[in-house]
């Protein structure tokens, strides 16, 4: 997958679109007591492989934890409610009612310095059962797994290959013929993975699931199915079988030739239909992008050329998206614009510091960690404050905390409060505390995210100095070593 989903996040994630002339508001109402005072967001996902959603609506959760929102549902699918970084997800259909609680995160959870907390809330629904029934098949595969774990050491064992038949045997005959079309295709894509989890024959798997049946783009089921299937396929050069990496695509990636990548992709017999390999570029190349294993602009160029001529719309789109991520934050690229508040209360912007280069410390509140990296921080300021401005935003610390503690250490950079937190996380894409980042004058990225204060950091800052102070000794008074061209990023 293009971004490695934990067993728990899968189990909660595991739900689909699906289309339907019908549509109307939908009532989506709830308590999140746990996060009283907090606004909660409701988003309909874009696409299902890089995960770009849009803002339905959003609110302040009260006192009482009530929350209720009427969304316009055209399309039954998966939607997700994002409070900060939890996030908790639920299969809305149109015209239907849906009441939800939402727990807190797990204790190893609560405090990890990860992007995207999952939640599992607890959903009620007036008429369809939907969410039942996807849980419910979730539930017996996830348990199938844990009790023939003994079949798995280092190769999945073909003895399971008897027993999981059995099961898909037994989920087809319960929910094979269903009504609703919505829970049917995700069955099909659900039990595709499954038997990739079980050591099924890959042919039988193609033939099965993937051969003669439309791309189902709106099923979650689907995009991580075909993202299983084809995993990797241009991450790992050195093939396996002699059709699937050929020397030919490597080079194609290198000299960003579309052409010669898609026609070396043709020789594979799983890819002999447009659809499928379009979205196996489209995929992949995104993963090589989040990897940086080739330069980005080779990736953008080959992206733009799909999404120039890719037959399928929808594959267009994933392409798109996947740009437009890797573009965000990359060398050269104007930073995200944003506002905090001094020590005083005082307001500023970001672009109002044009002009100088600018080092970033992103901080949530003062841990061990983050002061001793602010120690070191104190002394790059010593050497280069009056060339580079220095920033440590918190999102969470008290302006009375960070006015005690910047005095207590003397600390003389700039300080200060975020004043959107969700805001400033999704633009800066803020994975873990402290992160950094580097610009230069024009308020353009040079390192995204840039090195902790110390060495590495150090040779960028002596670059800037020698730039602005030619044949001038520098004053950091534990003067770094000379900088080499090859150690700055292009």
């Amino acid at each position: 997958m293009i971004e490695r989903l934990s067993t728990w996040t899968v189990l909660l994630l595991l739900c689909c679109f699906s289309f339907t002339a019908q549509s109307g508001n939908t009532l989506v109402q709830g308590n999140a007591f746990y996060y009283k005072g907090k606004t909660i967001e409701i988003h309909r996902y874009l696409d299902l492989f890089t995960f770009e959603t849009a803002l339905l609506d959003k609110q302040v959760i009260p006192q009482n934890g009530a929350f209720k929102f009427n969304v316009d549902v055209s399309e039954t699918g998966l939607y997700v409610l994002k409070i900060q970084n939890i996030h908790a997800h639920v299969y809305l259909e149109p015209g239907n009612e849906y009441t939800l609680v939402l727990s807190e995160p797990l204790e190893e959870e609560r405090y990890g310095p990860a992007k995207d907390v999952f939640i599992l809330p607890e959903v009620f629904e007036s008429e369809s059962q939907l969410n039942h029934h996807i849980t419910e098949i979730e539930k017996t595969i996830n348990r199938f797994l844990i009790d023939n774990s003994k079949y798995y050491g280092r190769s999945v064992s073909r003895q399971i290959l008897p027993l999981a038949d059995s099961l898909i045997m037994l989920l087809n005959a319960q929910y094979g013929d269903h009504p609703n079309r919505f829970l049917r295709k995700h069955l099909h894509y659900r039990l595709a993975t499954f038997e990739i989890q079980t050591n099924h024959s890959r042919n039988q798997i193609y033939q099965r699931y993937f051969s003669s049946h439309a791309l189902e783009y709106d099923q979650l089921s689907f995009a991580q199915g075909f993202g299983l299937f084809y995993d990797e396929y241009l991450s790992y050069l050195n093939p396996k079988q002699e059709h699937r990496f050929i020397e030919e695509a490597e080079e194609a990636l290198k000299q960003t030739d579309f052409n010669a990548l898609y026609d070396a992709l043709a020789v594979d017999p799983h890819l002999q239909r447009k659809d499928i390999r379009e979205l196996v570029l489209a995929t992949e190349l995104y993963e090589l992008g989040i990897e940086k294993k080739y330069p980005q602009s080779n990736i953008r160029v080959l992206l733009d050329s799909l999404i120039m001529r890719a037959q399928d719309q929808e594959c267009k789109i994933i392409a798109a998206n996947a740009e437009q991520i890797l573009n965000r934050l990359a060398p050269g690229t104007l930073a995200p614009d944003f506002q905090f508040s001094d020590l005083f209360g005082n307001i500023f912007r970001l672009k109002e510091y044009q002009g100088r280069y600018i080092y970033i410390q992103f901080f949530d509140d003062f841990d061990a960690e983050t002061l001793k990296e602010m120690s070191l921080m104190k002394v790059l300021k010593e050497g280069y404050g009056t060339d580079i401005a220095m920033f440590s935003i918190s999102t969470e610390a008290s302006l009375a905390k960070m006015r005690d503690i910047s005095g207590d250490y003397h600390f003389n950079w700039y300080f200060g409060k975020a004043m959107n937190h969700d805001q400033l996380v999704d633009q800066y894409q803020l994975r873990a505390f402290p992160s950094y980042f580097y610009l230069n004058k024009d308020l353009e990225i040079i390192v995204s995210p840039a090195p902790p204060p110390g060495s590495r950091i150090e040779r960028l800052f002596a670059k800037a100095w020698n730039e602005e102070h030619p044949n001038k000794e520098l004053l950091f008074k534990l003067q770094p070593p000379e900088v080499e061209e090859e150690e700055m990023p292009k």
